[in-house]
């Protein structure tokens, strides 16, 4: 039996208040509006009311058996509902905005309530677990980078870092993906090879015992089993997942493309439904793609999986990077680092603040999220980068990774830099650094007026930077010290120190 060392996943709590048929009527409103995102005919159609015979059956087919008059409000009072929609989606059980009157129309349609409450719970439970990205450190020296880490991609990122859990891991189990998705934002190359299961499984368990020893299994639970790669393009994929939780005691994600592979879904889905898990989310390619996979499934069979419509005339904005990168020069191509007048995209799909490891190439880069530019065309830093050659030799390369990269405190003879991202801008009191997101306001003249102008140049050493502090502006050097310090344990300095040459 699984030793379980870490929660079950909180999913579970967001469908204990409804009943069974409740759960069963979710299931199917979820359907009509995947069906509605996905096809813009029939989002058309929803506008208006006017739903043709042919919509109609199909509805029945695919196993929405209600009548779409139940939720005619959709196109009674179109503003009214999204208005209501979009405020429970984002956690809100009755959106205080919203007047009295309005709250009584929309309770006359009880499935546009139900599916209220349920996106507000869904909603409300997954905000509080994205503050939970921290655990128990058993490796210092990692954990204090990471959090540099976490700092640094909030103050790049802005908004939608605070949406990242940052795993530590990625475990990449093929060289290269077979689907070539046109909008790939890390322009993963053509499928190689994969880790062949039968040769290689006691190497993927010995690698993640390894991985726990160092980290402890709560840290080392925060996994991804893909990165650039598609899961489905290796057979055993669910084999790892299985080996994975067996020695971790936690179930990782999955995110797919292979939703007409109905063997393999099941298994998948039947997976992940043991602990009802919120697993596998599904991409969906094309409005075809969709078809098929709602005829293959049944709307309960999907309750559990999130299905992403990624086709391209779909409006769900891509990150434009990897592929794309060339349509959009990016948020640091602006005037004098103009960033703050519009809206700011995503601007990213990494996740991972630690180590994306290629269990076939056996190399390992040390990264962490950023927004996407030409020089970090895929959306996340390379600090370094290493290979080893078997798996006694793997905690070998981690350490030499941290050691490297991780120090407590910026060394003396380091340069003295702002992060790529951050435009310096000196004041009258200090200085602002502005991210492609949001401003960050440093205040004291005596000590940070001089210092952001040191660091600014980006020519100094730390050594040098504290003996200038002294000897041109009379700062005790203890406290220029102290001072770069909070600069630094801030994510605000740049810890690129063995950056791969090709992002130099």
């Amino acid at each position: 039996m699984t030793d379980k060392t870490t929660p079950t996943h909180h999913y579970i709590t967001v469908l204990e208040p409804f009943s069974e048929t409740e759960l069963d009527q979710i299931s199917q409103l979820k359907r009509f509006f995947e069906w509605a995102q996905g096809d813009p005919d029939f989002s058309k159609s929803v506008d208006t009311g006017n739903l043709s015979p042919e919509y109609r059956a199909r509805l029945k087919r695919i196993g929405v058996m209600f009548e779409p008059e139940e939720l005619a409000l959709l196109w009674e009072s179109p503003e009214l509902a999204k208005q209501y929609l979009t405020q429970c989606g984002c956690g809100c059980t009755v959106p205080a905005t919203i007047s009295e009157e309005s709250v009584a129309a929309v309770k006359r349609y009880p499935l546009l309530e139900l599916w209220a409450r349920f996106s507000s719970r869904k909603n409300t439970i997954y905000r509080d677990l994205r503050k939970q990205i921290f655990c128990v450190p058993q490796n210092p020296v990692f954990d204090a980078w990471r959090m540099r880490r976490i700092a640094a991609v909030r103050s790049e990122l802005g908004f939608f870092g605070h949406f990242i859990d940052h795993p530590i891991l990625a475990f990449e189990l093929g060289d290269g993906c077979s689907v070539g998705c046109w909008f790939c934002a890390f322009a993963a190359r053509k499928l190689t090879k994969n880790l062949d299961y039968a040769e290689s499984a006691d190497y993927f368990r010995q690698i993640t015992q390894t991985c726990v020893d160092l980290f402890g299994k709560d840290q080392a639970s925060m996994t991804l089993l893909y990165y650039g790669t598609e899961p489905h393009d290796n057979p055993n994929y669910l084999n790892y997942v299985k080996d994975f939780e067996a020695i971790t005691g936690n179930t990782v994600c999955t995110s797919t493309t292979a939703g007409t592979d109905t063997k393999w879904m099941r298994e998948m889905i039947e997976y992940y439904r043991h602990e009802t898990h919120p697993w596998p989310r599904l991409s969906v390619l094309s409005k075809g793609m969709m078809y098929k996979i709602h005829e293959s499934y049944s709307p309960q069979e999907l309750r559990d999986v999130e299905l992403l419509m990624q086709m391209r005339e779909n409006p769900r904005k891509k990150v434009t990077g990897g592929r794309i990168l060339e349509e959009d020069a990016g948020m640091r191509d602006r005037a004098d680092g103009n960033y703050l007048e519009e809206v700011v995209p995503q601007g990213s799909i990494a996740c991972v603040s630690g180590f994306l490891i290629n269990l076939v190439n056996r190399t390992i880069q040390v990264i962490s999220p950023c927004y996407t530019s030409k020089r970090w065309a895929y959306g996340y830093r390379i600090f370094d980068e290493t290979t080893f050659s078997d798996a006694s030799d793997f905690r070998r390369a981690i350490q030499y990774l941290m050691d490297r990269n991780m120090p407590a405190s910026p060394l003396p003879n380091d340069r003295a830099r702002f992060r790529d991202d951050l435009v310096y801008h000196a004041t009258a009191e200090g200085f602002d650094l502005v991210s492609p997101n949001q401003i960050h306001h440093f205040t004291g003249k005596e000590v940070y007026a001089p210092l952001g102008k040191l660091i600014a140049e980006g020519t100094h050493s730390f050594s040098d930077l504290y003996d200038l502090m002294l000897e041109q502006h009379g700062v005790n050097p203890m406290l220029a010290v102290a001072v770069t310090q909070t600069l630094f344990d801030g994510g605000y300095l740049d810890e690129l120190r063995f950056a791969p040459a090709s992002a130099q």
